[in-house]
């Protein structure tokens, strides 16, 4: 979603490619958001985006699968003694951990000045600061600065899912991705052919398992190497024209 339909700096979505999606859905095709935001992280969305119908929704990467009524249709949790673990590392560490739930987005601590602004300025809120209490956690950041605080964070997460950022680690569920989730739902809707567009390194196996894997013009160097077609950027209806040139949808205003 992120850098993909959402542009993050200026907080805009493309409107032609809303309504590209829309013809699709119209003409029977199953569009879904896989995207590692919280369900709280999609609040202060576009409208145009908040409200569309999506079939599916991939939420925290992969740990909760919604329908479009909002039920929970599927949900992983990280194990608690691997929580625990982690609780005791970031508070011996001084470190910020972020965790989700089914329903709600929390600091275990106070973050840094740092932290609290730019996920203000990702997502235009910021999560509620609560102490974890053997919460079902879907997804959680830990924020590290050292090699060593690294190293000494996966090993307590050793067999979850892991993805590495600048900053900070993404941590789900054991063999839990967005690429597991939308297998899911091919098979679950006999999909006989299927489009993915991403552009971060949490895109890239979705991608790959795509019959048409799509990446953005301003994602990541790994996202190009595995796409079938690489378009324009975030900020250039570049699925919409994407659609467009390829039959998929009709000209819009």
């Amino acid at each position: 979603m992120d850098g993909t339909l959402y542009n993050n700096d200026y907080h805009e979505v493309s409107i032609k490619t809303f309504k590209a999606l829309k013809q699709l859905q119209q003409n029977g095709h199953i569009v879904c958001l896989a995207t590692s935001r919280t369900i709280r992280e999609l609040d202060n969305l576009p409208r145009a985006m908040f409200n569309f119908d999506f079939y599916y929704r991939i939420l925290d990467g992969g740990s909760l699968i919604l329908d479009k009524e909002g039920n929970t249709i599927d949900k992983k949790v990280i194990p608690e003694s691997i929580m625990e673990d982690v609780v005791k590392f970031c508070d011996r560490n001084h470190l910020t951990l972020r965790y989700s739930t089914e329903n709600g987005n929390y600091f275990h601590d106070v973050p840094t000045d740092y932290e609290y602004k730019f996920y203000h300025w990702l997502y235009l809120n910021t999560p509620d600061i609560k102490k974890y209490d053997k919460d079902d956690a879907l997804n959680i950041l830990v924020y590290t600065y050292t090699d060593e605080q690294a190293k000494e964070v996966l090993d307590i997460v050793k067999g979850c899912s892991i993805v590495r950022y600048k900053d900070c680690f993404e941590i789900k569920p054991e063999h839990t991705d967005k690429a597991l989730s939308i297998q899911k739902i091919i098979e679950w809707e006999k999909i006989d052919r299927s489009y993915c567009f991403g552009d971060g390194p949490n895109d890239v196996d979705m991608l790959k398992i795509a019959d048409v894997g799509i990446a953005m013009g301003n994602g990541c160097k790994a996202c190009k190497e595995v796409a079938d077609v690489v378009i324009g950027n975030v900020d250039e209806d570049a699925i919409y024209k994407y659609l467009l040139e390829n039959n998929l949808c009709k000209e819009v205003d």
